[in-house]
């Protein structure tokens, strides 16, 4: 994955840039629900791809706002709208449902194995 948009300006911050900005955060939080989703099946291969995409996906969109706040330099420069708030909310509870998510992959692979074990035993 590139940039979402090259930004050089407070001016080239456009809806069509707010929007792929909102949309490639709500890719990587679909990508983490996702993941948790196929990892309850088992698919730890898949789930792993899947969290693979949303670290991706959220990457993207730290550079893009990290730009909008080095513009900003803390004097208001960029307008805070609904629309920001929306993304930034988008954010938040994307980064947080692939934190969540990697820890119940991960207990869905312990669990995995100590089910290999007890049919075994």
């Amino acid at each position: 994955m590139s940039e979402i948009f090259e930004i050089n300006s407070v001016e080239d911050i456009s809806e069509t840039f707010l929007m792929t900005l909102l949309t490639q955060a709500a890719m990587g939080e679909s990508a983490a629900k996702e993941a948790m989703l196929v990892a309850r099946d088992g698919d730890f291969e898949r789930a792993s791809l899947l969290i693979k995409q949303a670290n991706l996906a959220f990457t993207e969109v730290h550079k893009t706002q990290t730009a909008l706040i080095g513009f900003d330099e803390g004097e208001g420069k960029v307008p805070m709208t609904l629309i920001l708030t929306h993304i930034q909310d988008h954010i938040m509870t994307g980064v947080l449902a692939k934190e969540v998510a990697e820890e119940i992959i991960l207990l869905r692979q312990e669990m995995a194995e100590l089910k290999k074990l007890m049919v075994v035993s």
